[in-house]
């Protein structure tokens, strides 16, 4: 499951390749979140919905930050996928 691409970060930026990098460890964050099991998923939850702040170079806040991107809202929307992703995989379950 993908929801976004490489190709979608503009390239007006004289810091593309940075850009990319970022783009690349959020999107991989998320797709562990969404789609991994066990510690690989509490993990990623762990880094994508911590709070505290941290002066970590790829912490999830700096992303965000780097990357222009609504720190709450993204993870607003994270947890409603997740709640959809649970909730499907329930249904074909009970199938």
């Amino acid at each position: 499951m993908k929801f976004w691409s490489n190709a979608e970060v503009p390239v007006g930026n004289t810091q593309v390749p940075e850009r990319r990098l970022l783009a690349a460890v959020l999107q991989r964050a998320i797709t562990d979140y969404l789609t991994g099991d066990g510690e690989l998923r509490d993990g990623a939850e762990l880094w994508l919905m911590d709070d505290e702040p941290t002066d970590a170079p790829l912490s999830f806040r700096f992303i965000c930050e780097a990357l222009d991107l609504d720190m709450p809202s993204l993870r607003n929307a994270l947890r409603l996928q997740a709640k959809r992703e649970t909730s499907q995989a329930r249904q074909e379950v009970a199938m």
